[in-house]
C-alpha cells in the first residue's frame, strides 16, 4: 500500500511537471539599465516572434530587441549544486547523486560554471564558482553523508545568496539544483518563511528534485509540497524522483534549464532607484494568451574598477623613493598628533555617549512606545537571524556595545554606523559617518533617507531587511 501511495504521488507530480513545462514561465532577469535580459520558458512547438510580447517594468514599457533559444546565445549558466550530506541518505542514494552530478558536469558547456554547497548540521561552501572540471569532480568525490541534522532552509538561503553574486566573469543566468524531501530538522532557527521571502526578493530559480522514501507521512508530503511551491515561485521546476532512479530526475531538470529562451529588452525610462518593480509579460500567438510576472529590484551598477596600473620602469621606481620616504614621515607625524588629540577627547565623548545611548542586547524590545521594527539578516555571518527593535525616536546600529542594536560580528561595520529615526510617523535611516558607508537598496545614503517595508539596509557586509 505504501508503495502504491508513493507511485500515485509520483504520477501526480509528473502531470504537474508536464503541464508546467508546456506553459509560460519567467525564469530570471539580469538588469544593466537601460538593457535587461529575461530568460523564460514557452509552450513547446510554437513559433516565437518578438511582436508577440508585451512587457512592462513597473509603469514603464520595455521594448523587445531580440528573442533567441538559450542554446544558441553562446552564454553559460552558473549552476549551484545544493547537496544533502545528512545520514538520512543511504549510501547507494549518495552514490546515485554523485553519478548524476558527474554526468551533469559532462553535459556542461564551455561557458558554464558550477559551485557546490553541502548542508547537514552545518552549511559549507565546498566549491566556489569555477569552470574547472577537475576541481568540481574532486569536490563531488569528497561528498560523504556524515551529519545527523538537516539544515535545508539555511542551505537554500546560502544558495540564493550565492546566486545573486554580481562578480565579473560569472554567467548572468543562475540555477540552484537541489535534491531533498523538503524536511528541515536543524536547530539554527532559520524559518521556511524567510526562505520564501528571500526567494521573492532575489529571483534565483530553484530546480528541486523531490525525494522521499516510503512510507509517506504528512510531514514528508508537506515537505515535498514546500519544494514544489518554492520552485514555482522562484522560476524553477519541481520533479518527483524515484528513489532508485535519481539519474533520470537530474536529467529532466538539466533539460528544463536548457529548454529556455532569452529575451533582450530595452527600458529607456527605467531608473536604477533600488526599489522593487514588477516585470509583467504577456505573450499571445493569436490563439492563446499567457501571462507571468515577478518583482525585481533595480539596483545601481557596482562602481567600475580602476584601470589597471601601468608598471613603471626601474629608474622611475628609484626616483620615487625619496618622495615616498618624505611622505611616510609626514604621515607618521600627523598620525601622532591625531592620536594625542583623540586620547584627550576620548573620555568625555565616551561618557556623553553612555548617558544618551544606553547599552542593549542584540535583540531589543524597548519599554517606551514606538515603532516595532524587524531587521532580518539577508546576507552576512548570521544569515536568517531576526532582530526586533522598538524605535521610540531613534536607535543606533553598530559594533559598539552601547548601540541599540549591536552587530559585533562584522569587522566592516563601524562602532556607531547608522541611525534609525522615527519622527512624524515616518521611519528613516542616516549614516553616522561610518568608514564604509550605509546603503539602502544598493544606494549610498548621506542624509535622512525614508524607509519602506522590505527595504534592504547594508552595513559593512551585513545586509538587513527592514520590516515594520
Amino acid at each position: 500500500m505504501r508503495y502504491f501511495a508513493a507511485l500515485l504521488l509520483g504520477i501526480m507530480c509528473g502531470f504537474v511537471q508536464a503541464r508546467e513545462v508546456d506553459d509560460l514561465r519567467l525564469i530570471q532577469a539580469h538588469v544593466h539599465l537601460p538593457a535587461l535580459q529575461l530568460w523564460l520558458n514557452l509552450p513547446a512547438d510554437t513559433e516565437i516572434q518578438r511582436e508577440q510580447f508585451n512587457i512592462s517594468v513597473g509603469r514603464h514599457p520595455a521594448k523587445v530587441l531580440a528573442i533567441d533559444p538559450f542554446e544558441k546565445t553562446g552564454e553559460g549558466v552558473g549552476y549551484i549544486f545544493l547537496v544533502d550530506i545528512s545520514k538520512s541518505l543511504k549510501s547507494r542514494q549518495l552514490v546515485q547523486i554523485k553519478r548524476s552530478l558527474f554526468r551533469w558536469l559532462e553535459g556542461m558547456g564551455p561557458h558554464d560554471q558550477a559551485a557546490l554547497i553541502t548542508f547537514g548540521r552545518e552549511v559549507t561552501h565546498s566549491q566556489v564558482f569555477t569552470a574547472d572540471r577537475f576541481k568540481l569532480n574532486n569536490a563531488i568525490n569528497l561528498l560523504a553523508a556524515t551529519d545527523m541534522e538537516t539544515s535545508l532552509y539555511r542551505g537554500l538561503l546560502e544558495a540564493i545568496n550565492l546566486g545573486r553574486a554580481r562578480e565579473p566573469g560569472l554567467p548572468s543566468r543562475r540555477a540552484i539544483v537541489v535534491l531533498s524531501d523538503g524536511m528541515d530538522d536543524s536547530l539554527d532557527g532559520v524559518s521556511v518563511d524567510e526562505v520564501f521571502k528571500q526567494s521573492r526578493e532575489y529571483r534565483v530559480p530553484v530546480y528541486s528534485i523531490g525525494f522521499a522514501v516510503p512510507p509517506l507521512n504528512d510531514g514528508r508530503r508537506e515537505g515535498l509540497k514546500m519544494l514544489g511551491m518554492l520552485s514555482r515561485q522562484s522560476g524553477g521546476y519541481f520533479v518527483q524522483a524515484d528513489p532508485e532512479q535519481l539519474d533520470s530526475a537530474y536529467e529532466k531538470q538539466h533539460q528544463s534549464i536548457a529548454r529556455a529562451y532569452r529575451l533582450r529588452l530595452d527600458c529607456a525610462a527605467c531608473v536604477a532607484d533600488g526599489q522593487l518593480h514588477h516585470i509583467d509579460l504577456t505573450w499571445s500567438d493569436g490563439q492563446s494568451t499567457l501571462n507571468d510576472g515577478f518583482d525585481i529590484r533595480l539596483l545601481p551598477q557596482p562602481a567600475a574598477a580602476d584601470p589597471p596600473h601601468q608598471p613603471r620602469s626601474e629608474n622611475e621606481h628609484e626616483a620615487g623613493w625619496p618622495i615616498l620616504i618624505f611622505a611616510v614621515a609626514v604621515l607618521a607625524f600627523l598620525l601622532g598628533l591625531a592620536l594625542i588629540y583623540r586620547q584627550r577627547l576620548a573620555q568625555p565623548k565616551l561618557a556623553a555617549e553612555q548617558t544618551t545611548l544606553p547599552p542593549a542586547a542584540a535583540t531589543i524590545a524597548k519599554s517606551a512606545a514606538g515603532l516595532a521594527v524587524t531587521l532580518t539578516v539577508v546576507s552576512g555571518v548570521r544569515k536568517g537571524r531576526r532582530y526586533r527593535l522598538n524605535v521610540a525616536e531613534r536607535a543606533t546600529l553598530g559594533r559598539a556595545g552601547n548601540c541599540d542594536l549591536v552587530l559585533d560580528d562584522d569587522v566592516e561595520i563601524s562602532n556607531r554606523h547608522a541611525l534609525l529615526q522615527f519622527m512624524n510617523g515616518k521611519l528613516s535611516a542616516r549614516d553616522l559617518n561610518s568608514t564604509n558607508g550605509t546603503l539602502v537598496n544598493g544606494v549610498p545614503i548621506h542624509n535622512d533617507y525614508p524607509l519602506r517595508g522590505g527595504d534592504l539596509l547594508l552595513l559593512g557586509r551585513t545586509e538587513l531587511r527592514v520590516e515594520f
